[in-house]
Order: structure tokens, then C-alpha cells, then sequence
């Protein structure tokens, strides 16, 4: 993580006095000391002083130096202008801020130094260039405001308009930040904030992934612009007075970097409220929703096999459901309507997926229009689509419900701007201004008149070369075109005496000579101005074009938006008909039952068939804890996520892998599966699992889910059971949060608890032993397991035989509970003491015939002697 501070600071001066291009290079990077500085020097971006050491390590471009002959050169490193955003691109992706100094005046023309200046500022959080982002990603700038009340944030995707705003108390910040994915932070200066608030907001940054950058103050402190621009926007301000700063905060920064008025027409949200479903980072990451685990591949994460969207908006709307779930039972309602409309309507939904593919990106090129950003091609790419979406919307209107009030929107289009640019714009429009040739001939007079003048100029050109041919009788002769010498009649050296007085000799070349007449350079002058006229005339009107479309913004943000839940809404459709999953019914109340429920990834990397469907019941009267024991490889951990992620689906919409579900709706969803240490952060395996059980339940509450696989494993084995066995009491305890929870353990002495506590129930992974070896069931029964297996499992792992049958021997004896002193003797190993803290939980005195078992010899006692043994102990404690 890069961390900037966006202030002036000059760059570090070398030497003695600079050139006038050095210093005007100087001048311009005091102004964005925060980000690399690309230069323009003619077909070249170059980099200098720290910027060249630091663009060279990180581009791997070759180091070199300007005057070089100088006592101590300047550092200098360069790029090929048209490589510009491969490299700007990388830079991004590195957490870097690249700033853009071009020519701002042609060369040839300019009279001493050229003019230069910064046209364009990119930050990874800023930008909104389609060749930086992805198009299935949201690409968030997050802006915090740290005060003594708590925080405020302002999330802001600058390449769709998008804000989210939230504010939290301290003590809910870290989870709330934890969950997001940002680019870039944004926070005050921490030499303007009091020390108690510098240091909480750099603990929340720590380990937050994307770079960071540090801002005057004073940009959150103006709201002017903030109340005066988001008209709509600013009522969603009222009662969170520390997100309004952070969005003062957001406006101001993506104002400098973006050289314009940032978020004209946004679509603000709230971040978190209670109609949503919320887990945190540590969840997502257990889960592997959308980031496999390391090492893991994109085909292991839900994300790889729910996004089937065929549009970038699609998808990014359906991963936003994703991220925040439903948790109101009317708007999940509705979102489950669409689908099942788009289910059913199956020849239609293949249709319009067909027909949105290739469909451009309207909500970012809405965002480009409203900044001033869009080129020739983006307006071609608008005008294309406006043309497509009657014909897309009509067999949805006409079908009716859900899908038909969404559709309606795109039916109607924008008629007051698409036949402006049907008339205006070419049929394949050029990427670029500069270029030219972007406007329709009959749109506009002027342009016409000026397009005829120079184009009959350059016929005349054509024409000459054969006039003068035929006129000096030089079959070779030729009439070229350069920048720098404009039109001329080229002749070789070997037809010079044939050349007509009228000719002035330009330049002078290997072997020929170039000349002009008087009336070529008439013409030339006559051409290049209409050329030059031309261009500016269709830049104006481009202008004048873009600026017209950029009113029609919000319409046009109205019809992204409603083609991305259409999108998204029949990706959903295509995911449960293409998998076969249902629809599950959800409710307020505290149910949860599941019947053959499956993971829906596990199931798609199996062979078909393979996957062993498991039923799931839970409740918050009767079974409100399900005790889940059995071994590893048995399938616990697989069947915990899988009812995790039949929720995280349900609640966002979708179908569910299952043949029947009732949810009733969840508020948190908590799952602790899974090790891993976090050593950047001096964190071991036990901490990090103790942090998320913590976590759990400071926040789980009657309605959330908690799956907790192996709690207290990475410590002591009593240390850990007694704090498994604490939490299980804890979560259902009647003052405690009671969530409805499936608890996955090695721990069989927590099977005892279902004698004690009436809301818990024993559920084991069922095995067949064949032979010494074990098979697999993969089924979920009622009941506890009668042993972990484990000897078993490390057998098929490959462990050595004879430490197998050493562990076996170990295990006959710790079931006979010999001491662990015999043991060691037994191995010829030195014999260590059991800590005396170590004693178990759940000693009992030992009965009298296992004092009497450990005295005898099974090798020397007779069977008279045995059987005298037996009626004994029948006569005292068999009555």
C-alpha cells in the first residue's frame, strides 16, 4: 500500500541552475508531487529526478540520464506516447497516481519552449477510463472522516456515479471497512487532526488493501458544493452528519484529480441498513464468495460460477446483491418475482441475453458524459444503443409483471437525443477528437462548405502531378506532403535540366530535388486552412454534441440502471435452470430447513451425480444448535458452507441448490471455518480464530447464522474444549444472543451438552469401516459420532505404517487411560509430566473394576480366575 499526501513539494534539485525545460518540468511537478510526473517530449512520455528511479523499478524501463556529461546528471526513463495507458494501467494496478503533462501547443508552431501543462491526473480510485477498470468490478474510492462521535465514509465508484455513505461508532468501524474492497482511502492530513483520532484512524487503515492518501482538511469542511450539486442526492445527507463531511472530503479530491465538477448527478445509498444481510471480510474469505483461498483457483469461489451476466452493469449489479443481501422479506419478494418471470419466460430470457451481448457500458459512459470525458466512439457507442433498446424492451412489455415495469423505461428511450445523433455522427466514429472525420456531411453547413473546399484543394493537388508532367515532359515527377515543408514537386537529379523557371527549389535531397510554384503554394495555403478550419468546426460541434447528451445524464443513468437489474435479474433466471436449483421460500420467522441441500461449487467441480445432498433443520425453540461431530474429510466443513451459502443466495435473490428451503431471513451471517495465521500482523492461527469468534458473539443476535467449525483447536486440547464448551453455553444461554448455529467439533465430550441444554442436538457424518480402512459417507445423521477417526484418515493420507501402528497402540492405551508417564517408558522416551493445570474438565473417580483391570494380566490369568472376576463384580454391581 502507497501512502500520498496531496500537498506541494518540490522535487529535489541537482546541481546548479536547470534548463528552461527543466525548470518548466519542475514547476508543473511541485503541483502533483503525490503522483508520477509523464512528460511529453515529443513522441515520448519521459519521467525525471525521483520519478525516473522509481518508473525504471517499477515499468522495468532502462534507466538513463540527461546532460549527461554533467557532474550529476539528471535521472530520466521514457515511454512511447502510444503506450501511454499500458503503462498508466500498471501503475494503477500498483496503488500509484499518474499525472499527464502534454504539449499543449504544436511544436512547430510554438516560438521558443513549448507550452505545457497537466491534462489528466489518474488515481486507482478515480478513474474512469473503461481500458483502467474491470468491467465485472466495482472500482470504489473510500473517503473516511474521522471525529470523537465516530466515523463517517463516503464510498464513492467514480467511473458510475455511485455514493454509499455510512457512519458508524468506533467500535463497529473496523468491521464495516473490513468488508470493503477499495482502490483508494482517502483521509485528513494527520498533522491537522488531534492525535487520539490520527491514531484510530491509521489502526483502521492497517492492512486495508488499496493506496492511501492524505488530503488538506479544509475540502471537508466546504459542503457548498456538495448541497448545491447532488440536488436529489443531498436529501440522503440529513441525519449523518459525519458522512456529509466524508462526501465534502470525496467532492473536493475527485474535483482536483479529475480537472471538473466530480459526481454532477450521483446515485447515493446508504452503505448499511437494516433491509440488508451483513457478514464481514472474515466470512467472505472463509466462504471464498468471490477471492479463492491461497492457492485456491477463480473456479473454487461462488462468484466464478453465479456470474453469468453477459454485461458489465449486469454483473456488477448482481455482485453488489451478492456483497449486500436482502433481509426484507417485500423487496425479496419482488427481486424473486422477476426471476421466477424470467424462468418461466425461458425463450425470451435467451433472447434478450443474446441480444445485450456486446451491449455497451451506459453507466460509465453516463459517468464520462457528465465529466466532460466521452469521445466520438463513446457517442457512436450511445447513439447504437438508444437505437437497440425499443426492440430489446418490446417482448418484455408485452409479457407483463415485474420484468414489463423495467422494461418500459428502455422502450422509451431518450427520443429527444438519439436522432440528434443518428444525424450527426458517422456510422463507425473515431476513437479520438483530434483525429477528425467524426461528424455526418449534411448535419451541419459549414462543416459542409469547409469539407468541399479542402477536399477540392487536395483533388486539385492530385490533379497537378499529371498537369506537370504532362507540362515538363518528367514521366517521374511527383508531388509529395511533409509537416515541415508542406506540398511539393519532387524531381531526380537525372531530369534537373528539364525543370521550369516558374520552379522554387525547397530542399535538396540524396538524389532529387523538391520545388514549388506560386500557384501550389497558393493552393497549399488554401488547403491547409480549410483543413484546420474544418477540424476546429467539428470539434465544436462535437463539443456542442457531447454537451447536449450530458443533459439527458440521469434519463440515461435511469436506463443503466434498469438494464443492469434486467441483466442481472435473468442471469439469476439462467444460474437456477442451468443448475437446477429452486426457489427457496423465505419468512420473519426463525426457521431453517433445508432438504438435500448442496454446495453449489463443490458440486460443480465434482463429476455429475457425485455430490451427496444433506438435509439441514434449525430453529430458534428446538434446535437451535446443531452439534455436528465426525472425521476430517467426512464432508463437515463442506456442509457448513453450503448452508451458509444457500442463505447468502436465498437473501439475495436467487434460487438455492436444494430441492426444497425455508429460510427465514437472517441479519448476520457469521461463519468461522477453516485456519489461518495473519503474520504481517503478529497474529497465530489461535488469535485470529479467537478475534472472529469474538467478533461473533459481541454481534450475533436471535436472528443470525453462526457456523463455527473447530473452535479451540490451536491451543491446548483442554484449553481449547473448555472454551469451546463456554461458547456453545454462551450462544445458548437465554441472556446470551441465542443465533441459530451449527457448531462442527472433534470435541466429543460436547456431545454431553444435549443432556443439559434442550435447544442443542447431536448430529454426526456417518462412516463404514472396511477392514482398517474407512469409506467416506458424506451423509449428515442425527446423533453423535462415536469417534473422530483420525488414525484412519492419516492412514489413507500416506503416514508411515509403523507410526500408524505406533498411534494405534498409543490410542488402546489413552482409551484405557494409562498415563501418559507409561507411555514414554513403554517407547524408551524420557518420561514429561502432564502440567497439573492440564487436568481434565470432566474427571470422574475412577470405578473399582477399572482399578482392578489395570492389576491384571490377560497373559497369565487363568479362565477360572477370569470367571471368578466376572461373578464377583455381577454380585456387587451388576443387581
Amino acid at each position: 500500500m502507497s501512502d500520498t499526501v496531496l500537498r506541494p513539494a518540490a522535487t529535489a534539485s541537482r546541481g546548479g541552475p536547470r534548463s528552461p525545460l527543466m525548470e518548466q518540468y519542475r514547476r508543473i511537478k511541485v503541483e502533483h508531487a503525490d503522483a508520477l510526473l509523464f512528460f511529453r517530449l515529443g513522441d515520448f512520455y519521459e519521467m525525471f529526478f525521483e520519478d525516473a528511479t522509481l518508473g525504471a523499478r517499477l515499468l522495468g524501463l532502462t534507466l538513463t540520464s540527461r546532460n549527461k556529461q554533467d557532474p550529476e546528471p539528471i535521472p530520466m526513463c521514457g515511454l512511447p506516447w502510444h503506450q501511454r495507458d499500458v503503462y498508466v494501467g500498471r501503475l494503477l494496478r500498483m496503488g500509484r497516481k499518474v499525472a499527464i503533462c502534454d504539449q499543449l501547443e504544436d511544436p512547430i508552431a510554438a516560438k521558443g519552449l513549448v507550452q505545457r501543462g497537466v491534462t489528466e491526473v489518474f488515481t486507482p480510485g478515480s478513474v474512469v477510463g473503461e481500458s483502467f477498470l474491470e468491467p465485472a468490478t466495482n472500482n470504489f474510492l473510500a473517503v473516511l472522516w474521522p471525529a470523537a462521535a465516530g466515523l463517517g465514509l463516503c464510498l464513492v465508484e467514480a467511473s458510475t456515479s455511485e455514493v454509499r455513505l455510512a457512519e458508524c461508532a468506533w467500535a463497529d468501524a473496523a468491521e464495516l471497512l473490513s468488508g470493503l474492497t477499495v482502490a483508494e482511502w482517502i483521509a485528513p492530513e494527520p498533522a491537522r487532526l488531534p492525535e487520539d483520532l490520527c491514531a484510530r484512524c491509521e489502526a483502521l487503515l492497517e492492512g486495508c488493501s488499496g493506496s492511501r492518501t492524505f488530503v488538506p482538511l479544509e475540502g471537508y469542511l466546504d459542503l457548498a458544493p456538495l448541497l448545491s450539486r447532488w440536488n436529489e442526492g443531498a436529501s440522503a445527507l440529513g441525519d449523518v452528519p459525519l458522512a456529509q463531511a466524508a462526501a465534502a472530503g470525496a467532492l473536493a479530491y475527485l474535483d482536483r484529480v479529475q480537472g471538473a465538477a466530480a459526481l454532477a448527478s450521483p446515485l447515493v445509498s446508504r452503505l448499511v441498513d437494516e433491509r440488508t444481510l451483513r457478514y464481514d471480510a472474515a466470512t467472505a474469505r472463509h466462504l471464498e464468495i468471490f477471492q479463492p483461498q491461497p492457492g485456491g483457483e477463480p473456479a473454487h469461489t461462488l462468484w466464478h460460477h453465479l456470474n453469468l451476466a453477459v454485461t458489465g452493469p449486469g454483473a456488477r449489479r448482481l455482485r453488489s446483491w451478492v456483497e449486500r443481501p436482502l433481509a426484507d422479506e417485500t423487496a425479496l419478494g419482488k427481486r424473486q418475482q422477476a426471476v421466477q418471470e424470467w424462468i418461466t419466460a425461458a425463450v425470451e430470457r435467451g433472447s434478450f441475453r443474446d441480444t445485450l451481448r456486446g451491449f455497451p457500458d451506459l453507466e460509465r459512459l453516463a459517468s464520462r458524459l457528465a465529466l466532460g470525458r466521452a469521445t466520438p466512439r463513446d457517442l457512436g457507442a450511445l447513439r447504437d444503443a438508444l437505437q437497440r433498446l425499443p426492440a430489446i424492451a418490446e417482448p418484455l412489455v408485452r409479457r407483463g409483471g415485474e420484468v414489463a415495469a423495467s422494461s418500459a423505461l428502455l422502450q422509451a428511450g431518450i427520443p429527444e437525443l438519439e436522432p440528434t445523433l443518428r444525424a450527426a455522427l458517422v456510422d463507425e466514429p473515431p476513437p479520438t477528437v483530434r483525429e477528425g472525420g467524426m461528424v455526418r456531411a449534411g448535419f451541419d453547413e459549414h462543416r459542409d462548405r469547409l469539407d468541399q473546399l479542402a477536399h477540392s484543394g487536395k483533388r486539385w493537388i492530385a490533379e497537378l502531378e499529371a498537369e506537370e508532367r504532362e507540362r515538363t515532359g518528367i514521366a517521374s515527377l511527383k508531388v509529395g506532403y511533409n509537416r515541415v515543408f508542406g506540398y511539393y514537386l519532387e524531381v531526380t537529379r537525372a531530369h534537373l535540366e528539364k525543370v521550369p523557371a516558374d520552379y522554387e527549389r525547397r530542399q535538396t535531397l540524396t538524389g532529387a530535388e523538391r520545388f514549388v510554384t506560386p500557384g501550389l503554394k497558393a493552393k497549399e495555403s488554401e488547403v491547409l486552412g480549410a483543413e484546420r478550419k474544418l477540424e476546429a468546426r467539428e470539434q465544436e460541434l462535437f463539443v456542442e454534441l457531447r454537451d447536449r447528451a450530458a443533459r439527458h445524464v440521469p434519463q440515461l443513468q435511469r436506463i443503466a440502471g434498469a438494464l443492469a437489474g434486467l441483466d442481472a435479474e435473468a442471469t439469476l433466471a439462467e444460474t437456477a435452470a442451468r443448475y437446477d436449483w429452486v426457489r427457496p421460500a423465505l419468512d420473519g420467522s426463525d426457521r431453517l430447513r433445508i432438504a438435500d441441500a448442496r454446495h453449489p461449487v463443490v458440486e460443480r467441480l465434482l463429476p455429475r451425480g457425485e455430490f451427496v445432498p444433506n438435509q439441514v433443520e434449525l430453529d430458534g425453540t428446538r434446535r437451535q444448535i446443531l452439534l455436528l461431530t465426525g472425521p476430517n474429510m467426512g464432508g463437515k466443513s463442506t456442509y457448513l458452507r453450503q448452508v451458509a451459502l444457500c442463505v447468502l443466495l436465498a437473501q439475495a435473490g436467487s434460487w438455492v441448490p436444494a430441492t426444497t428451503a425455508e429460510i427465514g431471513l437472517v441479519d448476520r451471517l457469521f461463519t468461522r471455518v477453516g485456519a489461518s495465521d495473519r503474520l504481517g500482523a503478529g497474529q497465530s492461527t489461535f488469535m485470529v480464530e479467537m478475534r472472529e469468534t469474538a467478533d461473533i458473539l459481541r454481534a450475533a443476535t436471535p436472528r443470525s447464522l453462526v457456523l463455527l467449525d473447530e473452535i479451540g483447536r490451536g491451543t491446548a486440547t483442554y484449553d481449547g474444549l473448555a472454551l469451546a464448551w463456554a461458547v456453545t453455553e454462551h450462544l445458548h444461554a437465554s441472556s446470551g444472543p441465542r443465533p441459530r448455529t451449527i457448531f462442527a467439533t472433534h470435541y466429543h465430550e460436547l456431545t454431553q451438552l444435549a443432556e443439559t441444554l434442550p435447544r442443542l442436538a447431536n448430529v454426526h457424518v456417518m462412516v463404514k469401516e472396511w477392514g482398517d480402512g474407512l469409506v467416506f459417507l458424506h451423509r449428515i445423521a442425527e446423533g453423535a459420532a462415536d469417534r473422530s477417526y483420525g488414525i484412519h484418515v492419516a492412514q489413507l493420507a500416506g503416514i508411515p505404517g509403523p507410526v500408524i501402528a505406533r498411534a494405534r497402540e498409543v490410542l488402546r492405551e489413552l482409551e484405557s487411560e494409562r498415563t501418559v508417564e507409561h507411555l514414554s517408558a513403554r517407547a524408551g522416551r524420557p518420561i514429561v509430566r502432564r502440567d497439573d493445570r492440564q487436568q481434565a474438565l470432566f474427571d470422574a473417580a475412577p470405578h473399582p473394576i477399572e482399578e482392578t483391570l489395570r492389576e491384571v494380566d490377560p497373559e497369565r490369568i487363568t479362565p477360572l480366575e477370569a470367571l471368578e472376576l466376572v461373578v464377583e463384580w455381577k454380585r456387587r454391581w451388576g443387581a
